[in-house]
């Protein structure tokens, strides 16, 4: 297997058992992270609670990279932000998290429809599959948090809860009282109208590799439901709707009023 070849070559596993976070290293994390301030200390609390048993559950492999417990705790609260209200039980199904130093790049084969096959390269910060682990680079994760329409760790745990329901397709199981024809008319519309754009050769306001496919398009847009929310409400507000009601949240309510009043986002242009 190709993460097991890559042990090798770096080195494999960090051989101590990593330490977890203390409590004073826990608040010291979520005070880190942009993009938890403004919870509730009750939503604070449970989120450091899941954090906690996502270390314990998890297996977390640093291969090349060794995290300190404050900066394992920074990437397990931000893995478990999406699952704050729909329970741990959601990620079931991997048992292991892969810290590499770098990006890898992969040389990749492709089949056109006329039979010619041509190879390109692929740089790869992250990946997911069914029943297989999660792989996150460390030197993407640490660029992740603030509200900027980017988290690596998000979009990929966004593909684990999107294979729920099978292959990665945009449509992961729902929670009870979500309509599911609500939900692909939202997205499915959105998902067509940034191809159209694309089309065009318009600029998009989300990122434009949410296009290739709509498992992507579904994990690019969780990005921006937790990192920027405003514009994604802005932009697409049946998916922003959707996400709220799917993820149990309202990120847009924690966005700070400071930047809003900068203008940092989309959302501001309409008000």
């Amino acid at each position: 297997m190709f993460w097991s070849r890559l042990k090798e070559v770096l080195g494999g596993a960090s051989p101590r058992e990593p330490r977890l976070p203390e409590e004073q290293e826990w608040r010291e994390a979520l005070a880190a992270v942009p993009i938890l301030q403004g919870l509730e200390e009750e939503e604070a609390q449970r989120l450091m609670e899941l954090a906690r048993h996502f270390l314990s559950r998890k297996t977390l492999t640093q291969i090349g990279v060794e995290l300190t417990p404050r900066q394992q705790g920074v990437l397990a609260l931000q893995a478990v932000l999406p699952i704050l209200h729909l329970g741990f039980d959601w990620y079931r199904g991997f048992h292991e998290v892969i810290i590499i130093p770098e990006p890898v790049t992969r040389r990749q084969e492709v089949q056109d429809e006329f039979g010619l096959v041509s190879e390109f390269e692929e740089e790869n910060a992250g990946e997911s599959w069914p029943q297989g682990p999660l792989v996150l680079a460390w030197s993407e994760l640490q660029q992740d948090g603030d509200w900027d329409g980017f988290n690596l760790v998000i979009h990929e745990l966004a593909h684990k809860l999107d294979m729920l329901g099978g292959d990665a397709d945009g449509a992961p199981p729902l929670p009870r009282g979500m309509d599911p024809q609500q939900w692909t008319r939202a997205l499915q519309g959105a998902f067509d109208e940034m191809n159209d754009q694309l089309t065009r050769e318009e600029v998009t306001e989300i990122d434009p590799y949410a296009a290739s496919h709509p498992a992507e398009f579904f994990a690019v847009c969780s990005e921006s439901f937790f990192t920027d929310p405003l514009r994604l409400r802005a932009v697409y507000p049946a998916v922003y709707e959707q996400l709220a009601h799917f993820y149990g949240q309202q990120p847009a309510d924690r966005f700070p009023a400071t930047r809003l009043l900068a203008g940092d986002t989309a959302e501001q242009e309409s008000l």
